[in-house]
C-alpha cells in the first residue's frame, strides 16, 4: 500500500514534465507466434504476441503495428475489418483497438478490459451488417461499428454457467454460440437474449458425452459444430458425425473457397500437439495437410496458395505442403535478458537462460540478425543471458552453461569454455560453466564473474596478453549464484549474490600474480548497507556506486577508502529517498549522469545525485508493455535507452546524448520555430556543459542558460523575464565554460 501511495504522489508531482524527457518510442518484436489472421482482398492482417502486421501480397511488404504507434491490446487474438474499412484488433487483455486506415489513428474500446472479469480475452469477431459480434472469455458483446457503442452483452446462456468462455459465434436469423460449456442456440421468436430461457443448450453429443464447443458455422445450409472430440452436423438438436477423420481431434476453424470446405483441427502427439487442415468437397475428403505446427486460422486458395497462422509464422502452402513461413524481420524471440550497444551503434541482446534461450540477436538500426547453434555452428549453446561492450569494441556475451563468447569488431566469434580456458563450472558439473557478468578495468584487462565456480575462483581475469588469473572470494565461503559485477575508478571489483545481503569488493592491486597484497572485504548492514537483496550495480560518472535492492537504491561514495584496508575507514552509504520502497531491477547512467531506474512499478528518471525525480513512465503514460522493467541497456552516443520486456524490445530517445567534441555540427529544430505550438526548440550539436546565450538581431541578450551537459539543450521561446519573444531572427551563441570555444547560428522565430 505504501509503495502504491508513494508512486501516486510521484505521478502527481512530476506528471507535467515527462513528455520532453523520453520521445520517439519504438517497439521491436518477434511476430512469429500468430493468434489471428484476416484477408482484406489485397493484404493479410496478422495478430501475434508481439503486436500485429499487414502483409501486402503484391510486393511482399510488411507494415507493423505496436503500442509505440498506438496499438494498445496485446497479444492480438482477433482481427476483422468493418464496413467503414476500419480494422478491429481484439486482444488477450480485453482491449479493442479500432484502426482508421485513412488517418492512421486509433480509437480504443476499454469496456471489456475494464469489466473486472478475471479473464477478459477477445477470442473472435464476426461482422453482421454494422454490428461487430465479439466472442470473449466471459460471453458475447454486440458493438455498433459506426459509433463504437455497445448494443448489448450476454453472459448467461440457458443452464451453461455464467461467464463461460465463448470461442465463436455464428449468426443468420438466429445466434449460435459455441462455448466451453456447451452450444447455445437462440430459440425461434425470442428477442431478449439476456434471458437464459431464450436459449436452447446442447452439452453432449452421441457416443462421446460432454464436449467443449470450439466452432459453430453453416456450410451450404448445413449447420456444423466443431468440438474437442470431433466435427458434427446438427439439426433440431440432433448431432451426427460429419467424418470419422475428425474423431478425437479439436476442430476449431472453418473456411470456404469455391466448392471446397477447409477444416482446421488439432490432434495429440507424444509430448504435445500438431495441427491439420482437411479439405472436403461436400462430404468427400479431397486432401489433407498434416503434421503442421500449432495453427490457429487459415486463408485457403489465395492466388493458388494457402496461408495459415501458426506458432511458426504465416505458413505459405501449396498442394505439396509448406513452402515456407512468412514473418517480418525481427529478433528470433520476444525474450531479452541482456542488452549492450557496440562502438558502431549495433545493439546486441541475449535471449535467456536454460531451454528458453534462443541464442542472441544483433540490430544495426535497420535489420535484425539472429545467432544460434543452427545459423552459427561455432556457438556451443543457445542459452545466453548477459552482454557487455569492451572499450576496444569487442562484445562479450555470457551463457548459462557453456561459458562466454567474444565478438570481435570484425564480426569474428570466439567461444570461451571449460575446454579452452582455466574456467571451471559448477561443483556438481565442472563442465557446466555459467558466466554472470563481464567487465573491463582501466588497463584493458577482462574480468569475468563466475556464477558458481567449482574451484571457488569467483573472479577471473584475462590480461591483454591473454594470461589468465583466478581469485577466490574469502568472504563468500559456500556462496554460489554470483550475479552482478562493477569495477570502479580505482579498479576495485564490486560484486554480489542474492544469497547474502552483502556487497563484496576485491583488488589485486595491479599485481595479479602476487596475492599477498590483495585487498578484499564486504559491506553489509553493519556499514549502513540496506539488508536487502541486491539486484543491480551501476558506477556513475562521479565514481559513486549505485546499488539497486528490493527496497530502493543506496549510493556508496568514497569507494577508494577500501584500499586503505582499515577496519574503520569504510565508504559512505546513503539512501535515495525518491526511490524508497521500490524494487530496483536495473540502473542506467546517462551521459549527463542522470539515472534511469527500472523497477516493478515502472521507469524512473532521477537527477545525478538522486534527490530529484525528473520523470516517471508506466503503461498508462507510455508505450511500455508492462510496468515491470528488469532489463535495460543504452546507446550513450545517441542518447537512447533500451528496455527488454516480454512482448518486445522498447527503445526511446532522451534529451541526453553524449556531447560532441566541437561545435561543427551545431543546429536547431524545428525551423522556423513556433513557440505557440507549446513545443520546445532543440539545440543540437553541443559540447559538454555548454553555456548558451540567445541574442536578438541587434545583439541584445534575450536569454541565457546552460545545457544539461550532453549534446542537446532546449529553449521554450521565452526571454529571461518569462515572456514569449516576438517574431524575428535571433542568434544562438554556444560556448564552453571558459569561453575558449564559441560558435553561433541564426534562427527564425514565428509567432
Amino acid at each position: 500500500m505504501l509503495k502504491s501511495i508513494f508512486t501516486l504522489l510521484l505521478l502527481i508531482s512530476a506528471g507535467n514534465i515527462f513528455a520532453q524527457e523520453a520521445y520517439d518510442w519504438r517497439i521491436y518484436s518477434n511476430k512469429k507466434n500468430l493468434s489471428a489472421i484476416y484477408f482484406d482482398g489485397s493484404s493479410i492482417w496478422a495478430g501475434s504476441d508481439g503486436g500485429a502486421y499487414r502483409f501486402t501480397l503484391q510486393d511482399s511488404s510488411f507494415t507493423e503495428f505496436t503500442k509505440a504507434a498506438g496499438l494498445n491490446g496485446s497479444p492480438v487474438t482477433a482481427i476483422i475489418i468493418d464496413n467503414q474499412n476500419k480494422v478491429w484488433f481484439g486482444s488477450k487483455n480485453g482491449i479493442i483497438d479500432v484502426y482508421e486506415q485513412e488517418s492512421g489513428t486509433y480509437k480504443r474500446i476499454m469496456a471489456i478490459s475494464n469489466s473486472g472479469k478475471p479473464q477478459r480475452g477477445i477470442n473472435n469477431f464476426i461482422l453482421y451488417g454494422d454490428t461487430v459480434v465479439v466472442s470473449t472469455d466471459f460471453g458475447v458483446s454486440l458493438i455498433n461499428s459506426k459509433t463504437l457503442n455497445f448494443y448489448d452483452s450476454f453472459i448467461k446462456f440457458g443452464n451453461i454457467a455464467a461467464n463461460t468462455k465463448v470461442n465463436s459465434v455464428y449468426r443468420d436469423s438466429r445466434f449460435y454460440v459455441a462455448t466451453q460449456g456447451g452450444l447455445a442456440v437462440q430459440k425461434v421468436g425470442t428477442t431478449n437474449l439476456n434471458d437464459p430461457e431464450a436459449w436452447d443448450v446442447y452439452k453432449t453429443v452421441p457416443s462421446v458425452g460432454t464436449v467443449s464447443f470450439q466452432l459453430v458455422t453453416s456450410d451450404n445450409g448445413t449447420y456444423l459444430a466443431g468440438t474437442n472430440k470431433g466435427l458434427y452436423t446438427f439439426s433440431n438438436g440432433v448431432f451426427t458425425v460429419f467424418s470419422a477423420d475428425f474423431n478425437n481431434k479439436t476442430v476449431k476453424k472453418f473456411a470456404k473457397a469455391g466448392p471446397n470446405s477447409y477444416f482446421l483441427s488439432d490432434y495429440s502427439i507424444a509430448g504435445g500437439s500438431r495441427s491439420s487442415i482437411d479439405v472436403f468437397n461436400g462430404v468427400t475428403k479431397i486432401t489433407s495437410f498434416t503434421d503442421l505446427p500449432t495453427t490457429v486460422d487459415l486463408i485457403p486458395e489465395l492466388n493458388s496458395f494457402h496461408y495459415a497462422a501458426s506458432v511458426e509464422g504465416l505458413l505459405k502452402m501449396n498442394a505439396g505442403g509448406i513452402i515456407g513461413a512468412i514473418q517480418p524481420n525481427a529478433p528470433s524471440a520476444n525474450i531479452f535478458s541482456g542488452i549492450t550497444v557496440d562502438l558502431n551503434g549495433n545493439l546486441y541482446s541475449a535471449s535467456g537462460r536454460d531451454l528458453t534461450g534462443k541464442g542472441f540477436y544483433k540490430f544495426d538500426g535497420n535489420k535484425w540478425t539472429n545467432f544460434d547453434v543452427v545459423t552459427t555452428p561455432v556457438l556451443p549453446t543457445n542459452s545466453y543471458y548477459n552482454t557487455f561492450t569492451a572499450p576496444d569494441g569487442s562484445v562479450y556475451i555470457g551463457s548459462y552453461g557453456k561459458g562466454l563468447v567474444k565478438i570481435k569488431p570484425d564480426g569474428t566469434i570466439i567461444p570461451f569454455t571449460t575446454q579452452n580456458t582455466p574456467l571451471v563450472g559448477i561443483s556438481s558439473d565442472p563442465l557446466f560453466l555459467v558466466i554472470s557478468a563481464v567487465k573491463t578495468d582501466s588497463k584493458g584487462n577482462i574480468w569475468i564473474l563466475n556464477f558458481d565456480a567449482g574451484n571457488r575462483k569467483t573472479l577471473n581475469m584475462v590480461t591483454t596478453d591473454s594470461t589468465w588469473y583466478g581469485f577466490e572470494n574469502a568472504f563468500g565461503i559456500g556462496l554460489t549464484n554470483y550475479s552482478t559485477l562493477e569495477i570502479d575508478q580505482s579498479d576495485v571489483k564490486w560484486f554480489s549474490t542474492p544469497l547474502r545481503n552483502s556487497l563484496f569488493y576485491y583488488s589485486e592491486k595491479g599485481t595479479p600474480a602476487n596475492t599477498a597484497d590483495d585487498i578484499s572485504g564486504q559491506l553489509n548492514e553493519s556499514n549502513g548497507l540496506n539488508g536487502q537483496k541486491i539486484n543491480s550495480l551501476a558506477l556513475d560518472k562521479r565514481g559513486d556506486l549505485w546499488v539497486g535492492t528490493d527496497l530502493g537504491v543506496q549510493i556508496i561514495t568514497s569507494l577508494s577508502t577500501v584500499l586503505q584496508n582499515s577496519s574503520t575507514a569504510k565508504p559512505r552509504v546513503s539512501t535515495v529517498f525518491s526511490l524508497r520502497q521500490q524494487k530496483i531491477n536495473s540502473i542506467i547512467v546517462d551521459p549527463v549522469n542522470r539515472k534511469w531506474v527500472g523497477t516493478d512499478a515502472g521507469l524512473f528518471l532521477v537527477s545525478a545525485d538522486g534527490t530529484n525525480l525528473i520523470a516517471f513512465y508506466d503503461v498508462t503514460n507510455s508505450p511500455l508493455l508492462t510496468n515491470e522493467i528488469t532489463i535495460m541497456g543504452s546507446d550513450p552516443k545517441d542518447g537512447k535507452i533500451f528496455i527488454g520486456q516480454t512482448g518486445g524490445l522498447i527503445s526511446f530517445k532522451t534529451q541526453a546524448p553524449s556531447p560532441n567534441s566541437d561545435y561543427s555540427n551545431l543546429y536547431t529544430y524545428p525551423s522556423p520555430y513556433r513557440p505557440s505550438t507549446g513545443l520546445m526548440m532543440t539545440i543540437d550539436g553541443l559540447i559538454k556543459e555548454s553555456d548558451i546565450i540567445i541574442l536578438d538581431i541587434a545583439g541584445n541578450k534575450i536569454k541565457s542558460f546552460s545545457s544539461p551537459g550532453g549534446r542537446v539543450a532546449n529553449w521554450d521561446g521565452r526571454d529571461d523575464n518569462g515572456n514569449l519573444v516576438s517574431t524575428g531572427v535571433y542568434i544562438i551563441v554556444a560556448s564552453d565554460k571558459e569561453g575558449n570555444t564559441v560558435s553561433k547560428i541564426k534562427i527564425s522565430v514565428v509567432r
